[in-house]
């Protein structure tokens, strides 16, 4: 069965606690979305710290996690949307409209 974006994003709730919330304050991390690409593709930031994925490109794009437990949800161009990671660990995560699209959040106590 493919699931459609609004299938992927509503099942998000039922997944296990989220290691990604709503950010406050600054980011210490930017992940641009530029031309069908995350970049940096890789993001290493402190346990407590924020990333703030700016799309770029025409195209609607996400970052979501692998595991589907987080989600900037839909960013149209010149949109933003800011992510607080409080767990140590790897995450990976693609856009759902754009699978090929990856990237990597790896953050650390």
């Amino acid at each position: 069965m493919r699931l459609n974006r609004r299938q992927l994003c509503l099942g998000a709730g039922a997944v296990a606690v989220a290691p990604a919330l709503p950010a406050t304050g600054a980011p210490a991390a930017r992940v641009d979305i530029h031309a069908f690409a995350f970049e940096p593709a890789h993001v290493t930031i402190r346990a407590g710290e924020s990333i703030e994925w700016i799309n770029h490109d025409f195209a609607p794009h996400t970052a979501t996690g692998d595991e589907v437990n987080w989600d900037t949800g839909e960013l149209e161009k010149n949109d933003s949307a800011s992510l607080r990671f409080d767990t140590p660990g790897t995450y990976p995560y693609f856009c759902a409209y754009h699978p090929h699209m990856r990237g990597m959040v790896e953050v650390i106590s």
